[in-house]
């Protein structure tokens, strides 16, 4: 009797946890097509090590050391122009207020096939913010900037052939003492206004 109980419950149990796994798989999938949860395929390698973030209730994005945080995948119309900010601040490594920290803000490309871009200028655009050293003491600052069109003569193209980009921030590159934030990241086309 205490046997026939017993598989009673393994039974039921067993399918309880098979429902929570068929469920989990389900959202799961509907999530990664929607683009609210991303792999890792075809990136390459990157400057700055991948770190797990904590985001605040504010939407403040924040890491240690060497932390790369990127978007979604996002069409995009190279005929169009784009305009990429956001606002970054550091916290000084071992009290020392004079040091800084490197930052990054831009986009990777991704051809029609969602393949990885790369040519120079380099294998990401920064167009917002290129090498940019922050110190604590200036506080928020924003950073800003243009792309539009395509080509390799600087930070400001699309890399020929993008259909596709993720925004991308590297926080304190090759400082493993640093810690930085960012927050308020945006990444628009602009509209033409006509007259009537």
């Amino acid at each position: 009797m205490h046997n026939a109980a017993f598989l009673l419950a393994l039974r039921f149990y067993g399918r309880i946890l098979l429902s929570v796994l068929a469920v989990t798989g389900i959202v799961c999938l509907i999530a990664m097509q929607a683009g609210w949860l991303t792999t890792r395929t075809n990136a390459g390698p990157d400057p700055a090590a991948e770190k797990q973030l904590a985001t605040d209730s504010a939407g403040v994005m924040s890491g240690s050391g060497p932390t790369m945080i990127t978007s979604g995948m996002i069409p995009v119309d190279p005929s169009l122009t784009y305009d990429l900010s956001g606002e970054i601040r550091s916290f000084a490594a071992n009290g020392d207020e004079a040091a800084g920290a490197v930052t990054y803000l831009g986009v990777i490309g991704y051809d029609e096939k969602k393949q990885r871009l790369t040519s120079k200028p380099g294998p990401n655009r920064y167009a917002a913010a290129n090498n940019y050293y922050l110190v604590p003491a200036r506080g928020w600052a924003t950073v800003s900037g243009v792309i539009s069109g395509q080509g390799n003569e600087n930070h400001n193209q699309f890399h020929p052939g993008t259909r596709f980009v993720r925004v991308v921030a590297l926080l304190n590159y090759r400082n493993e003492t640093m810690k930085s934030e960012i927050r308020n990241v945006r990444f628009a086309p602009r509209i033409e206004m006509k007259t009537r």
